[in-house]
């Protein structure tokens, strides 16, 4: 069975910053690439987010390839960029798999790219013809999901003040909204940041409802069982030794499929948790076909990847 590769190099949040990084680079040496003297640089014609463009010559690619450029005369549009795609895109990355997290970043870009395009279409103000450039909505997506999978890790506001992540989300999610209704900064694409927010909204709270509904019963099963640990300690001992573990396990998946998810208790939920670090992250690739898997059947019950199949019968009904 595969493990999770300890090498954050081979994730793609580092790939992103490859990829972002090497484009950059390219945009400098073409600058001076133009379709006239005062316009865009050829690339940023072609792969920036121009709303004209995209109604006057169909050019849809730019909702998506726009987040991948940025502007080569500030270093610093890029640098935080990126930076920021590291310290939240590594964390989340690690917490859901590289092709979740993937999926979930290009989601918020374009869904971001979208916002801009539909707004500067409906305003027909400059910025339907001025290009926009930059990973800042993919980015922003990415600062909701860590104020939401990691609420309480403390992050540096400046690089000196530390706030809590929760609070840091709320925080920018306000200012971007001020901004935009103010129209402070018009140089940043605030339609954009705020798209970002409210993809990253979507996918949670619509999308992902049913996870987060059974995170929160584990986290409220993980506050319970710390409250009552002393005297439930036998039972927990129990129920995770190693000879219990496959009949166990069989009792919670045949409860589920009898009665359904809300038939299992606190402490099922915690198991199977508890199980769920253990197994890693599985390359189910390397599994028996799903189909095979029978928790009646000895050769199952006695299979290394006993657990493994377990957890991905579970999920099923999650």
């Amino acid at each position: 069975m595969k493990t999770k590769s300890s090498t954050f190099y081979k994730g793609w949040a580092f790939r992103l910053i490859i990829i972002n990084v090497i484009i950059f680079i390219l945009q400098v040496f073409t600058e001076h690439y133009r379709v006239s003297q005062q316009g865009p640089s050829l690339m940023t014609y072609y792969l920036g987010l121009i709303p004209a463009l995209v109604v006057k010559k169909g050019f849809i690619w730019q909702v998506f390839s726009y987040m991948f450029l940025h502007s080569s005369f500030s270093f610093s549009h890029i640098f935080f960029n990126m930076y920021a795609l590291l310290i939240f895109g590594l964390p989340i990355e690690n917490e859901w798999g590289s092709k979740k997290f993937l999926i979930y970043y290009l989601f918020c870009g374009t869904f971001a790219g979208i916002s801009i395009f539909l707004i500067n279409l409906i305003n027909q103000g400059a910025g339907f013809v001025i290009p926009t450039i930059g990973a800042s909505g993919a980015v922003f997506g990415l600062l909701l999901a860590f104020g939401i999978l990691f609420p309480n890790v403390e992050l540096l506001l400046f690089f000196i003040l530390p706030i809590k992540a929760k609070y840091l989300v709320i925080l920018y999610g306000g200012l971007e909204l001020f901004l935009l209704l103010t129209g402070g900064n018009t140089s940043v694409s605030h339609i954009g940041h705020l798209g970002g927010l409210v993809a990253g909204l979507i996918y949670f709270f619509i999308i992902k409802r049913r996870s987060l509904q059974f995170r929160h019963k584990l986290n409220q099963a993980a506050r319970r069982r710390k409250i009552n640990i002393a005297g439930r300690e036998a039972d927990r001992q129990v129920e995770q030794s190693e000879t219990d573990d496959a009949e166990y396990l069989i009792r919670i998946l045949k409860k589920v499929k009898d009665s359904g998810i809300e038939s299992l208790t606190d402490d099922d939920f915690q198991y199977i948790k508890y199980i769920e670090i253990m197994a890693g992250d599985v390359d189910e690739d390397t599994l028996c076909n799903s189909f095979d898997f029978d928790i009646n059947d000895d050769h199952c019950r006695n299979c290394d990847d006993f657990k493994a199949c377990f957890l991905r019968e579970i999920k099923k009904y999650l």
